[in-house]
């Protein structure tokens, strides 16, 4: 009986051991092919993207709703008055 105990434990181990050998030799290669798969250069989204097209083929380029000189003086001319108010008391 002990015999037959031993064996049967002895072969349950040999699978276990087995699959798991499997287990880890499949995650090893599985790493790999996402380290090989990564390369920067073949994953990269292209940054520069063609303007949109009027029917005509002309491109539309993005305009800003304010302009930048615009805000600057605005924020110049708050600050003067500011700077004039504070000073007059």
């Amino acid at each position: 009986m002990l015999d037959s105990l031993g064996e049967s434990l002895g072969g349950l181990t040999d699978s276990i051991l087995g699959g798991g050998e499997k287990l880890i030799d499949s995650w090893f290669d599985n790493e790999a092919d996402k380290v090989a798969s990564a390369a920067p250069e073949e994953n990269r989204t292209t940054t520069h993207e063609e303007p949109a097209q009027q029917p005509t083929g002309q491109p539309i380029y993005p305009v800003n709703a304010m302009p930048t000189n615009l805000m600057f003086g605005g924020f110049a001319l708050l600050m003067l008055l500011m700077f004039l108010m504070l000073r007059g008391k």
